[in-house]
């Protein structure tokens, strides 16, 4: 039983994704226990194949961190990156735009062709404004997909604050970038290699990654922003 329970909390794309021993732990124990299951969770994890394979280091140098004024709710300040280029899909996306909810830490991943001004205002507000509403900040780097004149007139129409963090300090908007260093190895641990399939599985990382408690806040992302665990 322990067996099936460790391949569905850790193996099983909707709800594992391979993500790390502290999330597997932490989505079993929400409903199981068994002496010592902390170090059971961790030999499985340490004996998977794919984790061995696909895992990387992500310990960086430290930097100065430009403080955020912590925001009042849900989606009141985003924080937006790309991930890519990746492999080329058969669906042709080869870039992947993340939106980092910076109350709650929920994620939206969208995968698209490009990464042009015109895409990302498309994705911005069809994907995200109409779903979960105008924030009042938005947090990027400087690249020229998100600062342009497009945007700028957006911004002004829309009417949110958009800043930019600073070449010299990147790590003001670390948030967003943490999640794409743990993007690219989970999934490649997914995808079908031959075929390059990653944007078929992108929906399934998120959503684990969504319902598994998250380090800063102590819960998921998806607890935060719906009351309530994912059935």
């Amino acid at each position: 039983m322990r067996n099936c329970l460790l391949r569905a909390c850790h193996d099983d794309p909707m709800s594992g994704s391979h993500f790390s021993v502290d999330r597997t732990y932490h989505k079993i124990r929400s409903h199981f226990w068994w002496p010592r299951m902390k170090v059971t969770i961790q030999q499985y994890i340490k004996a998977c194949r794919l984790c061995a394979q696909y895992n990387i280091s992500r310990h960086k140098k430290f930097g100065h961190l430009n403080p955020i004024s912590p925001p009042d709710g849900p989606f009141a300040l985003i924080c937006i990156d790309y991930c890519g280029p990746l492999k080329r899909t058969p669906r042709e996306n080869q870039y992947v735009l993340v939106i980092t909810d910076y109350f709650t830490r929920h994620v939206t991943a969208l995968a698209l062709p490009n990464c042009t001004a015109t895409t990302t205002a498309q994705a911005l507000f069809n994907d995200f404004f109409c779903k979960y509403g105008i924030p009042s900040v938005i947090l990027s780097d400087q690249g020229s997909h998100f600062k342009n004149e497009l945007m700028k007139n957006i911004q002004k129409l829309i009417g949110y604050n958009h800043i930019y963090s600073s070449a010299y300090h990147p790590q003001t908007n670390g948030v967003v970038e943490r999640f794409n260093s743990t993007f690219i190895p989970q999934i490649s641990k997914l995808q079908d290699t031959q075929n390059n399939n990653w944007d078929e599985y992108l929906q399934a990382v998120v959503f684990a990654y969504n319902s598994g408690a998250h380090k800063t806040t102590k819960f998921s992302p998806y607890e935060l922003l719906y009351g309530r665990s994912p059935q």
